[in-house]
């Protein structure tokens, strides 16, 4: 069945609105073109006969919910939750009241009996409902948190949402742990009801806030890798003294064999990085080719670190990346997905040394349209580091601004800016070819962190926009392309970055979303249709909150072996290439390269016709080198896990850093934008940190009507209007909408939770439609007009200080209930 319709269908079945429908009204609402028509169908029957799908009538459901179902739990702070079914059925996710959760927690995989109560006329809930029976498997046991006393007891108060209430230890002497020590609690006994959590210490990390501490809090929190092995490290140091013997053998004047590897040392190559980059894997070069025949005229090099050559497949190393499958980018720290000795020594693609590489060769026409692509193993020496800024200066012709980026000795030749200018123009020509296919363009504001000595953070200043990170992005987009093309035209399966189109109805919430901020997008958009909304939007307040939006409501992008296009990038065939050093499936894809470039004299001899390319492509399919579609789905797996999970810590520490800072600034005012807007308040971004806290509705600013007593309401009406979707006061039609500029005081920060709250101080907020005087069925008499009272965040402050108080009984409610022993 072909993998590359099932979890597209699935999504599109799963989803609320929709309605059972025949397989020729699912081709037409997916878009399914006429030449797959026949392998649609094929997919449907299939899954049909596996049991994922209905057929009944020729139309196409889910399976009925059954008596039990086995998933994964998400918890609410308030204590229920739902249940996202492992196998998907036409309920969808199955809700589980208070009381009948046991001690799950979120992440946890469960088995629930299902309830059926039927409700009565004009109640619109589901009749469904779960009772968690059993914890197959839990999440996680060991949590991070600050070591605390209380009422003579010692508790750990743990890090993050998933458990919120304190942990019962009782063997902190013994672990040599002091009050507000940093510690690792593997829980015993999971909280369950009124009951805290108990567990013991595992590990002291250190002193509570230090950002090394909290920094190995998030390593240990998310189960990110340590060190690597003495066995892993010790075959690295003998694939460099291996690869110095070569290089030693090649500079002495050892002819290199060009049936194995092509010799680029002449070619002008370069690498454009970040300036703090260690790690080069990507190097360029672009050469004029006037007489080529198919109308080309420029051939780019797309040189990427042969990390392949070094990492052998089954390999001490590769056992240990295929485990981790990513770097990790923590603020201040990167975790390697390979040994140091590796990623930053012979792998990388330093400036004047020796380094192996695998190079893609694409020819574009004056207007960037490819015309041809090739392939070789090769060595090269890059000529020249830049960063960034350095080059994007280079090329405006700015060399004094260049100097003032440079990270190595500031030496620029003719022949130098003129490449640089010619990249510049070639990648400004595939962007344009891109977005008239319907590549996606987001616009995200971003935001660079500066720290201190001891890391923690000072300062935020915005990123950069040089021009030469969508150059760079333009040019790896292409070389990705080219290799999933590759072996899409062979027939040998790979692992891809797929990222497919949105099923219809899961936009809703995006036309309710950008109807707040004044624009409107058809029921079912297209690629096009997005890209107007982005378009429409650039500049304008509400541009971050709505390109924010946008990349929410897209499928998350991830690893498959289904020959499943990116939507975004508008591309019928993706993977990742050209970061062997970070990711693995690039490195797989560079296994299979090599393993095509040996039965192809190195890119000389390629398949040219059909025939051939079939023979080719089953002998790959028989290599080791090109694992089967089985294989390729379980490393996407963990792949698939490990970046999300990687991206999430990268996140909260981040998060944690800024908080931290913006503690020490509670009671001052910060510029910012509403990003979301609900009945119980607003979200506000900080323009420059880009840190979002919540408005509490009661603390949004009422003004007076005139004719008003003295004061302000002693409290404001706030709901969703209905037309505009804005957060309107309902007295005095006072709205708040997305997009809306405003300036907020920080009223309190909840450092072990990441959460900050906000009071909004003044706002440029308009009124909604015509709802601009006292709303229709309420009268001022019904709210009191007084003296300025506290705010909502006042009372929490107040409240908050009496925070060791209400704790010092380790109950988890107020119920007066027992406690474990």
């Amino acid at each position: 069945m072909p993998l590359r319709y099932k979890q597209r269908l699935i999504t599109h079945l799963k989803h609320e609105s929709y309605e059972p429908a025949d397989i020729e009204t699912l081709i037409r609402d997916l878009r399914i073109g006429d030449d797959e028509r026949e392998a649609f169908t094929e997919a449907v029957n299939a899954l049909a006969a596996d049991g994922l799908l209905v057929l009944d009538k020729k139309l196409v459901t889910l399976p009925p919910i059954g008596k039990e179902l086995i998933g994964t739990f998400k918890r609410n702070a308030k204590g229920f939750g739902f249940i996202i079914p492992r196998d998907p059925n036409a309920h969808g996710d199955l809700f589980v009241p208070i009381g009948s959760t046991m001690d799950a927690l979120t992440g946890d995989v469960v088995r629930a009996s299902v309830v059926y109560q039927k409700r009565r006329g004009g109640d619109d809930r589901s009749p469904y409902t779960g009772e968690i029976v059993e914890i197959i498997k839990r999440k996680q046991s060991n949590f991070t948190g600050t070591l605390v006393k209380r009422g003579g007891m010692w508790v750990v108060e743990p890090d993050g949402k998933v458990v919120t209430d304190p942990i019962v230890v009782r063997d902190a002497q013994s672990a040599n742990a002091y009050e507000g020590n940093k510690v690792v609690v593997e829980i015993l006994h999971f909280p369950e009801g009124d009951y805290l959590g108990e567990g013991v210490i595992t590990k002291v990390l250190g002193e509570s806030g230090a950002p090394d501490v909290e920094t190995q809090a998030v390593i240990e929190a998310y189960g990110l890798p340590g060190e690597f092995d003495d066995d892993v490290m010790e075959e690295a140091r003998r694939q460099t003294e291996r690869f110095d013997k070569e290089v030693e053998e090649l500079t002495s004047g050892k002819k290199v064999d060009e049936t194995v590897r092509r010799d680029l040392r002449d070619s002008f190559i370069i690498t454009i990085d970040p300036p703090d980059a260690k790690d080069y894997d990507d190097a360029l070069s672009l050469e004029a080719i006037p007489d080529s025949g198919n109308g080309a005229v420029w051939r780019l090099g797309v040189h990427i670190a042969d990390v392949a050559h070094f990492v052998v497949r089954g390999g001490v190393i590769d056992k240990e990346a295929v485990e981790r499958t990513t770097s990790v980018y923590l603020p201040k720290k990167v975790i390697p997905m390979l040994p140091e000795i590796l990623s930053n020594g012979i792998c990388s693609l330093q400036e004047g040394v020796e380094r192996f590489a695998k190079s893609a060769f694409i020819d574009y026409d004056e207007k960037g349209h490819v015309r041809a692509r090739g392939f070789s193993q090769s060595l090269i020496k890059s000529a020249k580091r830049l960063t960034y800024l350095e080059a994007q200066a280079l090329i405006e012709g700015d060399e004094e601004e260049a100097k003032k980026h440079a990270k190595t000795e500031p030496r620029y030749t003719e022949q130098l800016v003129k490449t640089l200018r010619q990249f510049d123009r070639l990648a400004k020509r595939i962007e344009e070819r891109r977005r008239k296919a319907g590549m996606i363009h987001l616009e995200l504001p971003d935001a660079e962190l500066v720290y201190d000595d001891q890391g923690h953070v000072i300062d935020a200043v915005p990123e950069d926009d040089a021009y030469t990170h969508t150059l760079i992005e333009m040019f790896m987009v292409e070389a990705n392309e080219a290799i999933a093309s590759l072996f899409e035209d062979l027939g040998v399966p790979v692992l891809r970055r797929t990222h497919p189109e949105p099923v219809p109805g899961s936009t809703e919430g995006l036309r309710d979303f950008v109807k707040v901020a004044g624009y409107r997008i058809p029921k079912s958009p297209t690629r096009e249709d997005l890209q107007a909304l982005l378009d429409a939007t650039k500049g304008s307040p509400a541009a971050p909150a709505v390109h924010m939006a946008v990349l929410r409501t897209l499928t998350r992008a991830e690893y498959s072996p289904a020959m499943i296009g990116h939507f975004a990038l508008a591309s019928n065939a993706y993977s990742h290439f050209t970061s062997p050093i970070r990711r693995y499936p690039d490195l797989t894809a560079h296994r299979a390269l090599a393993e095509y470039l040996s039965h192809t004299k190195n890119g000389l001899e390629p398949p040219r016709d059909d025939k051939a390319k079939k023979a080719l492509g089953r002998r790959l399919r028989d290599s080791d080198a090109c694992p089967n579609e089985e294989e390729l789905q379980i490393i996407a797996s963990r792949c698939n896990i490990n970046e999300e999970n990687a991206e999430s810590a990268e996140r909260e520490l981040r998060q944690f850093l800024v908080l931290q800072l913006l503690e020490k600034h509670i009671g001052e005012s910060f510029p910012g934008i509403v990003t979301g807007v609900m009945n119980r308040g607003v979200f506000v971004r900080l323009d420059k940190y880009l840190a979002e806290g919540m408005c509490d509705a009661s603390d949004l600013p009422v003004p007076a009507p005139p004719g008003a007593k003295q004061g302000y309401f002693k409290r404001g009406v706030w709901r969703i209007d209905g037309k505009s979707g804005a957060l309107v006061e309902q007295n005095t039609g006072r709205s708040y909408n997305i997009g809306d500029r405003v300036h907020v005081t920080i009223a309190a920060v909840d450092l072990p939770r990441r959460q900050m709250e906000l009071v909004i101080t003044d706002a440029s907020s308009r009124t909604a439609g015509k709802n601009k005087s006292v709303a229709s069925g309420l009268k001022l008499g019904e709210v009191e007009f007084e003296k300025p009272q506290r705010t909502g965040a006042d009372k929490r402050a107040a409240r908050s200080k009496s925070r060791d108080k209400r704790k010092s009984d380790f109950r988890a409610d107020k119920k007066g209930k027992g406690k474990r022993q």
